[in-house]
């Protein structure tokens, strides 16, 4: 059971996140069409992700720009959960 609950939710997360991109995507496509075009020409292209993942694995301290705003990133993170638990309760 604990299972099937967890291919449902991440077969949920996804969707949602799909939908996310496609739907910004969309908004561009609609609000500046040369923007979009420029995005559409770029995302064509062939990208070494060897320098970038080289990058990823360098440690970042984040705390300095984290900490000062700890109560918004809080209620910003709460206002996330809220709204992606009752999308999935509302529709599972």
């Amino acid at each position: 059971m604990l299972c099937a609950l967890v291919a449902v939710i991440s077969k949920q997360a996804v969707l949602w996140t799909t939908i996310g991109i496609i739907g910004m995507l969309g908004l561009i496509a609609v609000i500046s069409p040369a923007f979009f075009a420029k995005v559409a020409t770029r995302s064509a292209r062939w990208v070494d992700t060897r320098k970038f993942t080289d990058a990823l694995d360098k440690r970042i301290d984040i705390d300095r720009y984290v900490l000062p705003f700890s109560r918004l990133l809080g209620v910003a993170v709460l206002l996330a959960v809220a709204v992606l638990a009752y999308v999935m309760l509302r529709y599972a």
